[in-house]
């Protein structure tokens, strides 16, 4: 999913929703160096990216867009979903 999302599924937490926002930067090991709030923040990033990335009907959405869009339609499906969320 989408920034909109991930801030939506932070439920109103500052330090969740900006690990929630640097997860996608934060690599291995370095997630140690930050505060316990924000490390909850970039596992539930990971944990929500885990589920939709995984889930049969994102993986249907981005089939129908793949052969029109390619490799961008999982962004374009993430960016999709938060247009509902708006």
């Amino acid at each position: 999913m989408n920034f909109l999302a991930h801030a939506f599924l932070s439920f109103g937490h500052e330090k969740i929703l900006v690990g929630n926002f640097i997860a996608d930067f934060v690599k291995g090991k370095q997630i140690e160096k930050y505060e316990k709030q924000i490390q909850i923040g970039i596992q539930l990033h990971r944990a929500i990216d885990l589920f939709t990335d995984s889930h049969p009907l994102v993986k249907a959405a981005q089939s129908y867009l793949r052969p029109k869009f390619g490799h961008y339609s999982s962004v374009i499906t993430d960016v999709f979903f938060d247009y509902f969320l708006i």
